[in-house]
């Protein structure tokens, strides 16, 4: 390949090797989509290290972090194969994200549980996640 050639395309390949960071609202999709896989890995490759996970209104067990949530779902992809998220509604504003899920396949549940999330994502991750539910 000739030098003129090489120096075209070093941009393309530079742009090529570059992780992109995910929008808020992609990051949010992206986590839907590995939970659905239970891919436990890659879905907590989609959390910042410093997450905190808390309920709204304040549950007794008060803030989690992303430790909690590798427990929790590494029993709950396996205990529940039909575990299943959908997103019904989702808006974002800046760093946050708030959607309408629809949880389907839990163990011992006859129907589906909806929740509203609101996430803040910073960098391409999910830095804190709070949920609410009746």
């Amino acid at each position: 390949m000739s030098r003129v050639a090489s120096l075209l395309l070093l941009p393309a390949l530079l742009a090529a090797a570059t992780p992109k960071v995910l929008s808020p609202g992609a990051a949010v999709q992206r986590q839907v989509e590995r939970f659905n896989a239970h891919d436990l890995e890659g879905y907590l490759a989609l959390f910042a290290d410093d997450l905190e996970v808390a309920d709204l209104p304040a549950s007794p067990w008060g803030t989690r972090n992303k430790a909690w949530l590798r427990e929790v779902y590494a029993e709950r992809f396996k205990a529940e194969p039909d575990l299943r998220a959908s997103t019904e509604a989702q808006m974002v504003s800046g760093t946050f994200v708030i959607e309408t899920e629809r949880i389907r396949g839990r163990a011992g549940q006859a129907g589906p549980l909806d929740v509203v999330v609101v996430y803040q994502v910073k960098d391409g991750k999910i830095s804190r996640m709070w949920e609410l539910r009746d």
